[in-house]
Order: C-alpha cells, then sequence, then structure tokens
C-alpha cells in the first residue's frame, strides 16, 4: 500500500508544502504559533485566486491620474495660458518699441528736450513722449513677470516629475 504522499503529484505536494509555509508564516506573524496550548486555533484566511488577484475591483472606480497639483489637463492649460500670457505681453512690447521708433524717427534733438533743460538733458533722459515711454516701461514689467511667473511653473512641474508631453 502507497502512502498519501507518493500518490499525491509532485505539483501537489509543492502547493501543499507552500501552503503548509504560508500557514506557518501567518502564524509567526499574528504571534499564534506562541499561544497557549488550550486556546482556540484561529481560522485561516480565505484563498485568493491569482485571476482576482490581477484585476480592480468593480466597486472601484480609476480617477485621473493627478501629479503634484493638477491632472494633465489642468497642467496643460497652466502652461498654454502661461504661454499665451508671455507672448501678449511680447507682443505688446514690441508694438510700443515699433510706436516709439517711428516717433523717435519724426523728430528733431530740440524738439525732444523741455525748453530751457539744455543740450544734455536732450540727449540722455528727456522723454520723447512721455505716455509711450510710460507703456515701453510697464510693458517691460509685465514680460519679466511673466517669464517669471512661467519659469516657476516649469520648475514645479520639474519637482513633481510631470512629463514633458503634458505641458504641450
Amino acid at each position: 500500500m502507497q502512502s498519501d504522499w507518493n500518490r499525491i503529484g509532485a505539483r501537489k505536494r509543492w502547493r501543499a508544502l507552500g501552503g503548509a509555509l504560508a500557514a506557518l508564516a501567518l502564524c509567526h506573524a499574528t504571534g499564534a504559533a506562541g499561544a497557549e496550548p488550550g486556546a482556540p486555533a484561529a481560522a485561516p484566511p480565505p484563498a485568493v485566486e491569482l485571476d482576482r488577484l490581477l484585476k480592480l475591483p468593480s466597486d472601484v472606480q480609476i480617477q485621473h491620474q493627478q501629479i503634484g497639483s493638477g491632472t494633465k489637463n489642468q497642467w496643460r492649460s497652466r502652461f498654454t495660458s502661461a504661454r499665451s500670457e508671455h507672448d501678449a505681453a511680447a507682443a505688446a512690447l514690441e508694438a510700443t518699441q515699433k510706436k516709439l521708433g517711428t516717433v523717435a524717427g519724426e523728430t528733431d534733438a530740440w524738439q525732444i528736450a523741455a525748453p530751457g533743460a539744455g543740450a544734455s538733458a536732450a540727449a540722455s533722459e528727456a522723454p520723447i513722449d512721455f505716455q509711450l515711454k510710460q507703456d515701453l516701461r510697464r510693458q517691460r514689467e509685465d514680460l519679466a513677470r511673466s517669464e517669471r511667473h512661467l519659469r516657476e511653473l516649469t520648475i514645479e512641474a520639474d519637482l513633481a516629475g510631470v512629463p514633458p508631453d503634458w505641458r504641450e
């Protein structure tokens, strides 16, 4: 008569041995191995099939992947608005510089300075057109601010690990 151990196949033996080792590890982890002899034994955990482990539960809803402070669409919209703000500031500055160039080309040196200011003031500090000069200063500040904002957004995205295709 053959023993039960010899009758079952090698694969079943390995399964039985793996199950016994898993139960021993569970008992050791929960402290059941050193339990009192009269204490009731804990029920083994239910078996879980491999196919079930490889699938997400049906009640779990996958949220949009979020990296750092936003999702893919949020990062794209932030970069798009920062780039459009920068482009608008650069275009406004360029238009004001062209307009200032045309106004400066039409005037003579004696018309630039205030009366009685002298020739040195006319060459260095006298504004050609006060409003254009103020617009030029404000637009340079706007361009610097938009460049700073775009740079800060890029740094934030780099630190968060945002992929390059999310920045387009």
